[in-house]
């Protein structure tokens, strides 16, 4: 079934506020057992060639057993019996991962105009059959998002699981005309998913009221300082919120946004600012030619202090396509050395796909640039969209690896990936939260 598409009328903050914890129960009653689609019937794997995410190599010839939308067993094929009653396909000379996760989409802040939502289904379904199982959303219209994820939730839309931030940022970013039209109905700055901040902010109420919007984290985006984020951050991760960042916030430099404890960091494309010496205002900049080698010893500090707090790098090569090829060839080079010295990579997009019908989404050009552009292994980029992804969106205890106990969120490809990194578009089927779903049309 297909809700109406959403209807945005002006509202005032109050309200809004009111809404927010509204929301807030209703994203949260699934944790309760509630109203989620119901659970697929039971099916079994066997003689499947096993690649689970984690970095470990491939393990041939095992069964996994789905059950109530979850990996109830996983073994060596032929070393149990299975259930009478369960249908079996067999996947001989097929490999499996992990679904894997964008950890960068925006899905409700284009201001275009026209039957948006429908085109937003599109690109959800183009995805979810193209193998994305979950989505990190980095921010846009909070009522939106909240919509999507629920009917996502429920099985009312073919779409992977998700995950959206709240948005922070100083008030000079509330002109941007990107932010106007996400707050329709509200004063630009002051919608509980996108909020102007400064030093002299509420932090746990601005923090709460977020979190009341069914956001998981706060995504901090421009014209903050050091001294702003600091306890943004601390209130967020006190609330149980990740808090996502950009890797520069004008006036904060990488190194300070890092000290100051996010999660991820996105775009490798601006850690370019950490060998500049006084950033720009945040409206004004101008991307500035590479000054620092990637292995200069300023930028190694930086990689040290990233894996010192556990900062994970959203890097977002595919986005970088229209840019000089230098600029290309430097973010591509940073992202190798960031990984080479123990940084987590995530594998985002900062898009999700277009919505013409049966095109395959943009993660699988991401995980071909990690690999041909950063260097990463085939093995490192399958982590990157699988596992890292979900750490980044703090899932990884249910999703994001192939072990029993969590969600079974699987992609079937017949080409194994570890060989060639575009063999994740060789789709079999795709499995979310246990139920199957047939590949794009025409890819088989």
């Amino acid at each position: 079934m297909r809700l109406m598409r959403l209807r945005v009328l002006p509202v005032r903050p109050a309200s809004l506020v009111v809404a927010a914890l509204v929301v807030a129960a209703l994203m949260a009653a699934p944790a309760r057992g509630a109203a989620q689609a119901p659970a697929p019937p039971p099916v079994a794997l066997i003689h499947a060639t096993v690649i689970d995410g984690t970095g470990a190599p491939p393990r041939p010839n095992q069964t996994l057993l789905l059950r109530g939308g979850r990996i109830a067993a996983l073994y060596t094929s032929g070393d149990s019996t299975l259930p009478s009653d369960v249908p079996v396909l067999d996947l001989a000379g097929d490999y499996v991962i992990p679904g894997l996760i964008d950890t960068h989409v925006h899905l409700a802040t284009d201001p275009s105009g026209g039957d948006r939502r429908a085109l937003v289904e599109q690109r959800l379904r183009n995805a979810l059959h193209g193998g994305v199982t979950s989505v990190r959303d980095m921010a846009g219209d909070g009522r939106a998002l909240a919509s999507l994820a629920r009917d996502a939730l429920v099985g009312d839309l073919e779409s992977p699981a998700i995950y959206y931030a709240a948005l922070m940022a100083g008030p000079e970013f509330f002109t941007d005309p990107r932010v106007i039209a996400v707050s329709r109905g509200v004063e630009p700055g002051t919608a509980p998913y996108a909020r102007a901040v400064t030093a002299g902010t509420d932090w746990p109420r601005v923090v709460a009221e977020a979190k009341g919007t069914g956001a998981t984290a706060i995504k901090v985006y421009a014209a903050v300082s050091a001294d702003v984020l600091r306890p943004l951050v601390a209130e967020a991760h006190r609330q149980g919120m990740k808090v996502w960042a950009h890797a520069a916030l004008f006036p904060a430099r990488p190194s300070e946004v890092v000290a100051a404890g996010v999660d991820v960091v996105s775009h490798a494309s601006l850690l370019v600012w950490e060998g500049v010496p006084v950033l720009p205002p945040p409206m004004k900049r101008v991307p500035p030619r590479p000054v620092l080698a990637p292995d200069d010893s300023t930028m190694r500090s930086l990689y040290q202090l990233m894996v010192r707090r556990h900062t994970m790098l959203d890097a977002t090569l595919f986005v970088m396509g229209d840019t000089p090829p230098e600029r290309r060839a430097w973010c591509a080079a940073v992202t190798h050395a960031a990984w080479a010295a123990g940084v987590p990579i995530t594998a985002g997009t900062d898009s999700i796909g277009v919505d013409t019908p049966g095109t395959l989404p943009d993660i699988h050009d991401e995980l071909r640039l990690l690999v041909e552009g950063a260097g990463l292994t085939p093995l490192a980029a399958i982590t990157a969209a699988t596992l890292n992804g979900a750490r980044a969106i703090g899932i990884e205890r249910t999703r994001g690896s192939i072990e029993r106990g969590k969600a079974a969120d699987l992609v079937v490809l017949w080409s194994d990936p570890t060989k060639d990194i575009r063999h994740t578009r060789d789709i079999v089927y795709v499995f979310r939260d246990g139920r199957r779903y047939a590949p794009l049309a025409g890819r088989r």
